[in-house]
């Protein structure tokens, strides 16, 4: 099996075993990073609702802001 490392392919079976675990661990932490990001997204799109639902409830009960 192949491997392309900074554009040039090796032959992945040539690898040490602490290689090929080194190489497995940065895709693991590459996949972390791309579902943390979507995470990130989600929570964003979820407090622009949140953020939202507080202001229209704020006008439909008529809050207003307390005087000093």
């Amino acid at each position: 099996m192949s491997i392309t490392i900074d554009g040039k392919v090796y032959d992945e079976t040539k690898f040490s075993t602490k290689l090929r675990n080194t190489i497995v661990a940065r895709q693991e932490i590459e996949q972390s990073k791309v579902r943390h990001e979507i995470e990130l997204e989600k929570i964003q799109v979820l407090t622009e609702y949140y953020n939202k639902s507080i202001t229209e409830l704020m006008k439909k009960e008529k809050v207003q802001p307390e005087t000093e």
